[in-house]
């Protein structure tokens, strides 16, 4: 009986977990070989800038936005690792900042780990937290990223959040971190 019980009750648990990523959109974009989940109750937006291929946006009142940017890469250039892959693989804390940097030039990198494309291609994920000033006002942030570099491409997914203190952003990203991290783990650079 007890095990009736328990075997019913994995099955329906699985069913509910189904049903909520069935509700997901995943946009599949093969010009630019990038594919993202995002809940469907996030709206598209046009994407900005050369490198942005993606932008999406969370319910209004929750302020997230995600966005997937990547770019050519040239494995040939000055400075580029001559294994893409192993790059990835041998990712430091360090790497964060001299990848990131210019973005986040106030980042505080944490939670680095190593994750796996579908198929078993090495993605590397972050949180970080920043300021951004703006004249007179600084505002703070929170983000969630997936990075990889693959073959003649790189590509990440970045989702954040901003408000006037980190107490605010820690708060309001409380009740969406398992959406992001969903939609972060959906990132697949598709290969060449």
């Amino acid at each position: 009986m007890m095990q009736s019980c328990l075997v019913a009750t994995v099955v329906g648990l699985l069913f509910c977990a189904a049903g909520a990523n069935a509700a997901d959109n995943t946009v599949h974009d093969q010009n630019n070989w990038v594919s993202l989940t995002v809940p469907k109750e996030w709206t598209s937006e046009p994407p900005f800038g050369y490198a942005m291929l993606l932008a999406v946006k969370s319910a209004d009142d929750e302020g997230l936005s995600c966005m997937v940017s990547g770019s050519p890469y040239d494995p040939a250039a000055k400075g580029s690792p001559s294994d893409p892959r192993k790059f990835i693989e041998d990712w430091s804390m360090g790497t964060w900042t001299r990848m990131m940097g210019k973005s986040f030039n106030t980042a505080d990198f944490s939670n680095d780990m190593l994750g796996k494309f579908p198929d078993g291609y090495p993605v590397r994920l972050a949180d970080l937290d920043f300021t951004v000033s703006d004249q007179n006002d600084i505002l703070h942030g929170h983000s969630r990223i997936a990075f990889s570099v693959r073959g003649a491409r790189y590509g990440y997914v970045n989702c954040s959040l901003m408000a006037a203190s980190a107490e605010e952003v820690a708060q309001r990203w409380a009740p969406l971190a398992d959406k992001v991290e969903r939609v972060v783990n959906s990132f697949v650079l598709e290969p060449p």
